[in-house]
């Protein structure tokens, strides 16, 4: 792919993860052209590093000269940008397909699992560049003060997602799994054959570590006896111990076997990160990187946006978090419950998925009802189709029937008001969801800043 002469056009530039992609192409000297359905910062971004983004899905938006068509997983077979690449016999690339084509003789490193790959992506990303001065990354979320994507030379480190199935293609050098959770059941149809795509993926890999914390992916032992293993456990070779949570951080000890390695401050809170902490370590270690070196960098380690971010903490404090699954939104409870346990939660959320919702709605409820207060939203569709009677309700009723303070409110504006109307000072208001329910965190933090 870095031989191909002419211009690259990528359908769905838009999303995180294209707009990643975008950069890298863009870096590596690709001309680049691209469209999505709706304005965003992030067009206006790639247009400022001399992209052609378009606004709009129309076969006219292909250009004569392009040679390659890159396409994300939410574009379906029938759009016209897709249909006209085909119909002239351009070659056409799924995302990964393209990440893959474009890193051919990079060593990767593929962060992998259903939760926590994001941030474990971005902490091994940073601590490869602060301890070796070079290396690249792509991250499928945006990271404040750090680039989402960089190509970079030397080792590579890519976030890699499970959703579409593809990740079974890529062979990683080093391959870490966080946890195998029941998710993207419109892909896969069940867990065994989830799980299968992931026994796969870590029998191609190189040098694999596994979570010995999470039921799914300590299942893949037998099949790579030879894994760094890690957790919060006794039983990991890579493991914390003497863990504590103050507000928006955590401090631990690391072991490695019988060797403490170092104390490390992660500015980060909750459990679940410091085991994505020991993620990114593994990874790391697997690198051949100096342990100590590497907790030593964890101290400074940038959050990517929307991972228990906090917005406003005078009086109230307002946190927007992605979480869209249920053993996420617990973690994010638990994290904010441990972090400061003297204040009320109200949590707001958005359930994301007509599917996922139809499956989870009673897991999400009961999780829900361990706030003092919720407040739950219509569900956000992302690409699907309504799906007969699945409503969001059903998550607040799953709540109600788990003994929780809970109310539907269908609009994120319905919503602010009802959660308004319970807020008392001091509280944790909490936003959770992977739609556009950011929107309503930032006007509860711009309004209760200004004391609205």
């Amino acid at each position: 792919m870095r031989e191909l002469p002419g211009q690259v056009h990528l359908i769905g530039v838009g999303g995180e993860g294209m707009a990643a992609l975008a950069q890298l192409l863009l870096e590596a000297g690709f001309e680049l052209s691209g469209t999505d359905i709706r304005p965003s910062p992030r067009l206006a971004m790639l247009r400022a590093q001399g992209g052609y983004v378009q606004v709009g899905h129309h076969q006219d938006h292909l250009l004569e000269r392009t040679k390659l068509v890159i396409h994300s997983s939410a574009i379906p077979p029938d759009n016209p940008e897709l249909v006209a690449a085909k119909r002239r016999g351009l070659p056409v690339l799924p995302r990964l397909g393209a990440i893959k084509a474009l890193l051919q003789g990079r060593p990767v490193v593929a962060i992998a699992g259903t939760h926590g790959k994001t941030t474990t992506t971005t902490w091994v990303a940073h601590m490869v560049h602060r301890l070796t001065g070079q290396g690249g990354h792509y991250i499928g979320a945006e990271v404040p003060g750090f680039p989402s994507a960089r190509l970079g030379k030397g080792p590579f480190v890519l976030e890699v997602d499970e959703s579409d199935g593809l990740f079974t293609h890529l062979p990683a050098d080093i391959a870490v799994i966080t946890n195998v959770d029941c998710d993207h059941l419109n892909t896969y149809g069940d867990f065994r054959s989830l799980h299968r795509a992931f026994s796969h993926f870590a029998r191609r890999a190189g040098k694999v570590a596994l979570c010995l914390d999470d039921p799914g992916a300590a299942s893949l032992l037998p099949q790579r006896p030879d894994a760094l293993t890690y957790g919060l456990g006794g039983q990991a070779l890579l493991r914390a111990q003497g863990i504590t949570f103050r507000r928006s951080s955590s401090t631990f000890e690391v072991w490695l076997g019988k060797r403490r390695v170092e104390t490390v401050s992660l500015p980060a809170p909750g459990a679940h990160n410091v085991g994505n902490a020991l993620a990114a370590l593994a990874a790391g270690i697997l690198l051949g990187l100096p342990p100590r070196e590497l907790c030593r960098a964890l101290g400074g380690v940038p959050r990517p946006r929307r991972r228990l971010e906090v917005l406003e903490e005078n009086g109230y404090l307002v946190v927007d978090d992605y979480a869209h699954h249920p053993r996420e939104l617990a973690c994010g409870l638990a994290a904010l419950r441990g972090g400061w346990p003297d204040r009320r939660i109200v949590a707001i959320f958005q359930p994301h998925r007509f599917s996922r919702t139809a499956r989870l709605a009673r897991a999400f409820g009961q999780v829900l009802a361990r706030a003092e207060q919720a407040v739950v939203t219509e569900i956000y569709p992302a690409c699907e189709p309504p799906l007969p009677g699945v409503s969001g309700a059903w998550v607040a009723e799953a709540a109600r029937a788990a003994k929780g303070k809970v109310s539907f409110s269908p609009t994120l504006p319905e919503a602010m008001e009802n959660a308004a109307s319970v807020i008392r000072p001091g509280d944790v208001v909490a936003c959770f969801g992977a739609g556009d329910i950011w929107k309503l965190a930032r006007e509860m933090a711009n309004g209760l800043s200004s004391g609205a």
